[in-house]
């Protein structure tokens, strides 16, 4: 069995103070995380328009399209669980390399709407069966301590990746449907060079010792995993407080286009403008507020991204009835405390994910936290656009009222599970 080295280099200074973790060995996989995300970034903001031009649907009917095969594949997410326990993360990350770039291989070559429709779920399973795998893929990879950079670092990678694979399918866009059908081949090529990567990556997986038992900070002992225990009443409500917060990250490309174009009466560069601050701020503030929120407890960073998003809320929700200058300062304000509170969740939710998981089999867990993210995700258009039909501050009012309850949940739990601290990377230190 091939363990991490017992005795890693220590971080460079510019290394630690960029709150980067320690990289040795693993280019492979940063490579891998780079190109796959540059190929989503390529096709998933044109796929829409693909369907609309190549197969000359509707966007209501393709958007429908879409939604039906997301909310197919949901179950993806719990049952990625006991595969991961089975056999790991690898082979998981590895298949939904795999049924993603079967799918776009699909777009890119049928117009039969249910060949469409096969092609939207293979590409919806993919992605639900690899956030969880993935999560647990880095857990086992990275040294002690550095889960959290880690998360950071990768997020960073996808944001830059799907930055420069959007630029670059605007132009190919231009193209006409034969410029967005390479975009979408583009896409699936990208998806086998990662899977390759990861392939060739060395076996360097730390894996938990013989009778370990863990704990988070000295509570909730689970027993080793003959048993494979179920998530237990704390983690589930840590699931529903983020499947909450995921409905409040949401917001942001599915709510405020609307809102202000059509609610604050701005022009449509605004809403460019929005994107680009709040992706300018991610990439470049990510791994700098990952080295500070490392050394604090965790559930107690994910209780203040809470509170935080509820700001945001209000701020949002006071720029309607203001003038237009206002609305656009008040505006530009509300887009600076979300992403303060985006850079805090992202990485740190899945943390308190892995942390809270029993480190032998951590899948049944992380399947079910995978659900948040795809409920939340799903849920949130239906719930925005409705609640902005009834006036202009109704969705931040439920916006803010969400976020808050997460809070008071998340704070239920560390009552019940202790405080998880920072050192370790596996469930509990």
């Amino acid at each position: 069995m091939s363990t991490a080295p017992s005795a890693p280099p220590r971080p460079g200074r510019l290394t630690a103070a960029l709150g980067l973790p320690r990289l040795d060995g693993q280019r492979r996989l940063l490579a891998a995380v780079v190109i796959d995300s540059t190929g989503s970034g390529l096709a998933l903001p044109f796929l829409l328009l693909y369907l609309t031009w190549q197969d000359r649907m509707t966007a209501a009917t393709a958007g429908t399209l879409l939604t039906v095969a997301g909310a197919a594949a949901l179950v993806a997410g719990p049952l990625s669980g006991p595969l991961i326990d089975r056999w790991g993360p690898v082979p998981l990350v590895q298949a939904a390399h795999v049924l993603r770039a079967t799918a776009f291989l699909v777009y890119a070559a049928t117009g039969s709407a249910p060949t469409l429709l096969v092609a939207a779920t293979l590409a919806a399973l993919g992605d639900n069966l690899f956030w969880p795998a993935n999560r647990a893929f880095l857990a086992r990879r990275c040294h002690p301590g550095e889960l959290i950079r880690w998360y950071g670092l990768e997020r960073t990678l996808r944001n830059v990746g799907m930055t420069v694979g959007g630029l670059t399918a605007g132009v190919l866009a231009g193209q006409g449907v034969n410029g967005l059908r390479l975009v979408l081949a583009a896409n699936a090529a990208s998806y086998v060079l990662a899977a390759v990567l990861i392939a060739l990556l060395p076996a360097t997986e730390r894996r938990p010792s013989a009778g370990h038992v863990p704990t988070v900070s000295g509570h909730r002992a689970t027993r080793p995993h003959a048993t494979r225990p179920r998530p237990d009443r704390a983690y589930v409500t840590m699931v529903a407080a983020n499947t909450v917060l995921v409905v409040v990250c949401t917001a942001l490309p599915v709510l405020v286009p609307l809102y202000v174009v059509q609610r604050l009466h701005q022009p449509t560069w605004v809403v460019g403008a929005v994107f680009a601050l709040n992706t300018a701020l991610v990439t470049a503030g990510q791994s700098l507020v990952v080295r500070y929120l490392e050394r604090r407890e965790h559930l107690r960073t994910l209780q203040r991204a809470a509170l935080v998003w509820s700001a945001a809320a209000v701020l949002f929700g006071a720029a309607s009835g203001l003038s237009r200058s206002a609305a656009l300062f008040l505006l530009t304000l509300a887009v600076l405390v979300f992403t303060a509170a985006e850079l805090m969740h992202a990485p740190t939710s899945d943390v308190v994910a892995v942390r809270m998981a029993p480190e032998e089999s951590p899948g049944r867990h992380l399947g079910l936290h995978q659900l948040s993210w795809g409920v939340g995700s799903a849920i949130a258009p239906l719930a925005l656009t409705a609640a902005l039909a009834l006036g202009p501050r109704w969705p931040w009012a439920l916006l803010a009222t969400g976020a808050a309850a997460a809070a008071v949940a998340l704070s239920a739990v560390r009552r019940t599970v202790g405080p998880i601290l920072p050192a370790g990377d596996g469930p509990g230190a």
